[in-house]
């Protein structure tokens, strides 16, 4: 009995240590490279270096495609709401979290709260104008003029740009007689005028609006800085 309550307890021991020693390793990947840290526990915790990897080093997953319209059949009824929620607990987490010394995260985390918002801004834009496009006049911008008019006129004008949108979309895809298919089948469908608002918004407007919106750059130095973080870092690469 005795011995039997010794090689559990030995177990049990060998488990926790083992789980615990896991709590000093963060694991992540770039392509087909993986990384794999150990850092000091009297600096971070598992949790801090997650968020820092999550928040500053990517872009957090969501961000991109919060509160967006897949079907016409959401147009009318989509909110900012879920955009909305998005975007304080993100601005909540970056000016909370705690990152390391330095300008170089202080400048990092300053251009992720830039980010953040002006996506945000741009997400909500789009839910507000696809039911109401006179308010694209309110964010004017010559390069995105064509599309606001568009958007703001008579069903000609629509649909006329929608066209345009087609063809400029066939140049630049591999595949131009798929984007012909599909805007044939759109076009003679009863609800063409909304498949044609939601195409010239977000294609045309929702692409051309891209060039005024703050992307962080892609930026080979948040890698290195970030694999200062640890003591010792593992790289394994995988062949393509």
């Amino acid at each position: 009995m005795l011995k039997s309550f010794k090689l559990t307890f030995l177990f049990i021991l060998f488990f926790s240590s083992n789980y615990y020693s896991q709590r000093d390793v963060f694991e992540w990947g770039e392509g087909l490279t993986e990384y794999s840290g150990k850092f000091d526990t009297t600096k971070f915790k598992l949790e801090e270096i997650e968020t820092i990897y999550n928040y500053l080093c990517e872009n957090h997953g969501e961000l991109f495609t919060i509160g967006s319209i897949w079907k016409i059949g959401q147009m009318d009824t989509a909110t900012t709401k879920t955009i909305d929620d998005y975007y304080f607990k993100t601005r909540h987490t970056l000016r909370t979290m705690k990152i390391p010394a330095g300008k170089f995260w202080d400048d990092l985390r300053i251009s992720r709260e830039r980010e953040l918002f002006e996506v945000c801004e741009k997400n909500r834009l789009f839910i507000l104008a696809i039911k109401n496009p006179a308010i694209l006049y309110e964010y004017y911008h010559e390069e995105c003029a064509s599309e606001i008019k568009a958007l703001n006129g008579d069903s000609t004008q629509l649909l006329k740009a929608w066209f345009d949108l087609k063809e400029k979309q066939k140049l630049e895809n591999c595949c131009p007689d798929n984007v012909e298919k599909k805007y044939q089948q759109q076009l003679h469908s009863k609800n063409h005028l909304l498949y044609a608002r939601y195409e010239v918004m977000t294609y045309g407007w929702g692409n051309c609006m891209n060039q005024f919106v703050y992307y962080h750059p892609e930026d080979e130095q948040i890698q290195i800085e970030f694999e200062k973080l640890f003591v010792q870092v593992k790289v394994e690469e995988y062949e393509d």
